[in-house]
């Protein structure tokens, strides 16, 4: 009878490879303090006020400028906690136009019954992307079926 080992060389490879690339992961998701400034955290908000938990965002979409995006809107929130963000970077001299076209997906955000915001930062070049996330604090009580 000849016995076979249940894995081999490339089975255990592979489970360092893993377990190094999660430690890797873990130790660049961390914000190390320079030297000589204080660890401590800021808090943005005061520490009585609810805010709702942060988390990745449920759709993302990067839109050409000019393009229609209502239809986008109203098929990815479906939910009155989620917020459409704009967000825009406009390459040096374009802040009108970022912002022209900010006011544009507005406008669209608004007339699919959307809540939205808008951000607008300086870039290297022209970027827009529209997330949608939960933003909004839930209602009192469940959001059952009624």
């Amino acid at each position: 009878m000849i016995l076979r080992p249940t894995s081999g060389w490339q089975t255990i490879t592979a489970d360092l490879a893993l377990i190094l690339f999660l430690i890797t992961a873990q130790a660049a998701g961390t914000n190390a303090a320079p030297a000589g400034e204080d660890e401590t955290p800021t808090v943005i908000a005061a520490p009585d006020a609810q805010a709702p938990v942060a988390s990745s965002a449920l759709a993302l979409h990067r839109p050409v400028r000019g393009e229609e995006v209502r239809e986008w809107l109203i098929a990815t929130v479906t939910d009155e906690r989620q917020v459409a963000t704009i967000s825009i970077g406009y390459a040096p001299h374009r802040r009108v136009e970022a912002l022209a076209e900010g006011e544009r997906l507005m406008a669209e955000a608004e007339a699919a019954g959307v809540a939205a915001r808008l951000i607008a930062t300086p870039n290297r070049k022209d970027e827009v992307a529209i997330s949608v996330d939960y933003l909004r604090m839930p209602p009192a009580g469940t959001s059952l079926a009624p």
